[in-house]
């Protein structure tokens, strides 16, 4: 497949990240495993040379050659560069070649320094304008309908709960039960609000009703995890979910998203409070 024909300038605009989800779908096996890694510590990569990259990762320079340039960068060496230049790249170091990843045994000590690695990445990728005016959207909105199935409904009610302490306006859970989309998207209205969790990726039905919802006028946040798809939105926030050891990786870590229901709700309902509106 051919590399996408940008120029240094665009380029250099499309964070690191971005661009290994981005092109998730392109890689081949073993690039798509070296992106995998690298989305899931995450790696900040002007730490390390494109061969220590391949040794942590267990492909081959080739592959590391390759899975550069198929993100459009000329060169390892100007990929490094522009991490370098990335001040907000949130990366986590790999642990050295010689050390386990993780040990068999419990350790809360891991499961502590990952816990506040996964917030640390998450919160250092949204800017406070970013905050600014989510908190100005919510606000305004005429009613938020707060959209999660499964674990990421918890964080939806989580949300939900927080913003009716301190908004006068109809807040609903989505879908409530026996709630179909289209029972949901009649009550959605111009300028309201869909915040849509999503983590380990979004089912068909809630991806078009976030579809049919931003067409009815209604903005959207959606919150997933660093590697799933998402729907076309308003804002989008990544949470980090890496887990401390191998034996918890079907459990996804929810932290960093609990962190953003609770900050969502407390800068809407604190900006607010004051006497003139948000740009």
């Amino acid at each position: 497949m051919a590399t996408p024909t940008t120029s240094s300038s665009q380029r250099m605009s499309i964070p690191f990240f971005a661009r290994v989800r981005a092109a998730l779908d392109t890689f081949s096996p073993t690039e798509r495993k070296l992106a995998q890694v690298v989305l899931d510590y995450p790696i900040n990569l002007a730490g390390y040379s494109a061969s220590e990259l391949a040794q942590l990762t267990g492909v081959s320079n080739a592959t590391v050659t390759r899975f550069i340039r198929r993100l459009g960068y000329d060169s390892y060496e100007e990929a490094r560069r522009t991490a370098r230049l990335e001040a907000s790249t949130g990366g986590l170091p790999l642990p050295a070649a010689d050390v386990s990843i993780s040990p068999s045994t419990p350790n809360c000590a891991l499961l502590w320094q990952q816990l506040q690695d996964n917030l640390t990445a998450t919160l250092a990728q949204i800017p406070a304008s970013t905050m600014d005016a989510m908190a100005s959207a919510l606000h305004q909105a005429p009613a938020i309908f707060c959209v999660g199935l499964q674990h990421n409904h918890m964080l939806a009610r989580s949300l939900r709960g927080h913003l009716m302490a301190g908004l006068d306006k109809p807040i609903y859970g989505a879908p409530a039960a026996g709630e179909t989309v289209e029972d949901v998207l009649a009550r959605i209205a111009p300028r309201d609000m869909v915040v849509l969790f999503a983590l380990g990726g979004i089912r068909a039905d809630m991806a078009d009703l976030c579809e049919r919802a931003r067409k009815l006028g209604a903005k959207l946040i959606c919150i997933t995890d660093t590697a799933s798809h998402a729907p076309p939105s308003d804002w989008l926030l990544r949470c980090h979910t890496t887990s401390h050891a191998p034996e918890v990786r079907h459990l996804t870590d929810t932290s960093a998203a609990q962190a953003l229901a609770y900050g969502l709700a407390a800068h809407t309902i604190q900006w607010g409070a004051i006497p003139f509106e948000l740009i």
